[in-house]
């Protein structure tokens, strides 16, 4: 037999860390829609597959890339730069230079990718082939005159081989290429979101005093506040009882509104028709990013002045409770690894807290109702 107490206990904390997770996550997608992070992610998958250089060694020099006002890592000439200043790629994104394309289509790399190797001046009819192989062979774009790195330039040689010089399935070959590498960009995503989710987590835990040491010792000592604590998880896990696909959903939305904002743009403005449509798209497309922020604003307020409030006052934590943390250096430190604590939790995400709360409530459910047994 579980004791009922500590399973208590356990709810409580992970209820503490479900609901700032949460609002970690919330604020996480708000820096994330402004600093860009899922086009300078692509432009990291992009600069990885054309330049090759172990550019990015350390993961916190990485992640600090993120905040970077100017993403590209190209040096001047180089194939990523010259992949990025192509006119199919760059009216994909704003004006801006923080603002470059958040999504591109596997069609339209291998579109860009053939129309470096063939070069600018093609004609209708002509035979690429030879301009392909003759880009190759110098290890050279004939577009933009831009160097192919060594390790790059092998793989091209690869298929082109594979696709017996045939530009079609070479063209075939390059979109496999590509998307096989977006697979590997939704991990290095999630890995740098985990790492920005810590600090955040940490921030949060600072400003709020969410000391996880605290918050157990007081679960331990008072069954009011477990039982009020548990309480309100009951309540909060009957509400939202698809926190997790909700989660879900609203980052697919935000990929989906930039994926759409990505795909829009005229090449050519050679009428006033023209001009007015892509003034519009550009207008639709700011509305559409400000009402996600404040979707996601209006949401993180309600989390806080509602559910978080609430749990906070029943364990006496927040912001006007940090009582003696900083008269002692001891009593620092201990505060310090509360946080950390709080922190590291934080990183691991509200969807991973949702399932465990999730399981420790059928538990607490099961050994509540559970009879006792007749001697």
């Amino acid at each position: 037999m579980i004791n009922s107490g500590v399973l208590d206990v356990v709810i409580g904390l992970v209820f503490i860390f479900l609901l700032y997770s949460l609002l970690a996550t919330l604020i996480q997608e708000i820096i994330a829609t402004n600093f860009n992070f899922r086009s300078k992610i692509l432009e990291r998958a992009v600069f990885r597959m054309l330049e090759d250089e172990n550019k990015f060694r350390s993961r916190f020099k990485s992640v600090f890339y993120l905040f970077k006002r100017c993403g590209n890592g190209g040096k001047a000439n180089s194939t990523s730069n010259v992949f990025y200043k192509h006119p199919l790629i760059r009216f994909l994104g704003e004006n801006d230079g923080n603002k470059k394309t958040s999504y591109i289509k596997k069609e339209t790399f291998a579109k860009v990718m053939i129309d470096l190797l063939r070069g600018e001046n093609v004609k209708p009819g002509d035979d690429v082939a030879p301009l392909i192989q003759q880009s190759l062979d110098t290890m050279q774009t004939n577009w933009g005159n831009a160097g192919i790195c060594p390790q790059t330039h092998r793989f091209l040689c690869s298929i082109w081989a594979d696709a017996d010089g045939e530009v079609e399935k070479f063209r075939g070959y390059l979109e496999e290429w590509f998307e096989l590498t977006m697979e590997r960009t939704t991990g290095w995503y999630k890995k740098h979101i985990q790492i920005i989710l810590f600090f955040i987590g940490f921030a949060i835990a600072f400003a709020f005093n969410v000391d996880t040491i605290v918050i157990v010792s007081k679960l331990e000592k008072d069954p009011k506040i477990r039982e009020q604590l548990v309480q309100q998880a009951d309540v909060f896990v009957r509400a939202y009882p698809n926190i997790e696909e909700q989660i879900l959903t609203q980052e697919k939305e935000i990929e989906n509104i930039q994926a759409r904002n990505s795909a829009r743009g005229v090449l050519q403005t050679d009428s006033v028709r023209d001009i007015y449509k892509l003034a519009q798209e550009n207008l639709d497309k700011y509305n559409s990013i400000q009402t996600l922020r404040n979707r996601l604003l209006n949401r993180a307020d309600s989390l806080m002045n509602i559910d978080i409030v609430k749990a906070n006052d029943i364990i006496g934590i927040g912001l006007n409770s940090y009582g003696h943390t900083f008269h002692r250096f001891d009593c620092f430190i201990k505060t310090l690894i509360g946080w950390i604590i709080t922190a590291l939790a934080i990183s691991l995400g509200a969807p991973f807290w949702f399932d465990i709360l999730n399981k420790l409530m059928k538990l607490r459910s099961s050994t509540s109702t559970e009879k006792p047994k007749k001697k």
